[in-house]
């Protein structure tokens, strides 16, 4: 017998419930081979027959005697199942992007502490070795990635800070324990001012030995030993 679909939008519940004559759910397989939204509503209702086995053993959801009929309440059993879904999964989610800000706060923190957690500063004051009147005083804090070194250059007004090939280039460079040489920073003289400069070096204060400024050329102009 041929029937339209507006009927068979009827049957996806007594189809999941088992309830169809066996033509019928014959006619509806067949319908449902080409029908998506059938399918569909199906698929939606899959679950049913487990939620009924469990309302069944809960004698206090409904008094009809006959066990084989569904609860009357069923619609409402199934929209607070669903319900309940929702708000689990919901906290689920919002559980987990919490978890997620934390983690990434964390992450966030556990380097900036690194970077700014600091040991005694240890000052020194460079000598000069060379005709200079520059003056240098270097700030030694040991960090945990190596030491952090922050550096006022004073240059008196009137002093000669140019050459015929322009501003004078300095750098400071320190020395460890094995003897091997370090280039941490480089700047170019400002007549007149005093400037601070902050530069940095992998090498543990500790093994730091010796602190130097050098010209663009290489010459040694202050210097001053450390840990000696």
């Amino acid at each position: 017998m041929s029937r339209d679909h507006a009927t068979f939008t009827q049957w996806d519940a007594s189809y999941v419930l088992g309830a169809l004559t066996p033509g019928d759910r014959h006619d509806y397989e067949a319908h449902l081979e080409e029908c998506e939204r059938c399918r569909t509503a199906v698929a939606e209702l899959a679950s049913m027959p487990g939620l009924l086995a469990g309302a069944r053993a809960m004698s206090s959801v409904w008094d009809d005697p006959q066990e084989d009929l569904p609860p009357v309440n069923l619609v409402d059993l199934v929209v607070q199942r669903d319900t309940r879904r929702r708000r689990t999964l919901r906290n689920r989610v919002v559980g987990g992007v919490a978890g997620i800000a934390a983690a990434i706060a964390i992450a966030i923190a556990v380097p900036a502490a690194l970077t700014h957690e600091t040991g005694p500063v240890t000052t020194v004051a460079l000598a000069a070795v060379a005709d200079s009147t520059m003056t240098v005083t270097l700030d030694f804090s040991p960090v945990a990635w190596g030491t952090r070194i922050d550096m006022t250059c004073d240059y008196p007004a009137g002093g000669t800070w140019d050459d015929a090939y322009g501003p004078l280039s300095y750098e400071l460079v320190v020395t460890d324990r094995a003897g091997n040489v370090s280039r941490v920073s480089t700047w170019n003289a400002v007549p007149g001012k005093t400037v601070h400069l902050n530069a940095a070096t992998a090498v543990p204060l500790s093994e730091i030995v010796s602190v130097e400024v050098r010209s663009g050329t290489g010459a040694t102009i202050l210097a001053a030993a450390i840990n000696s």
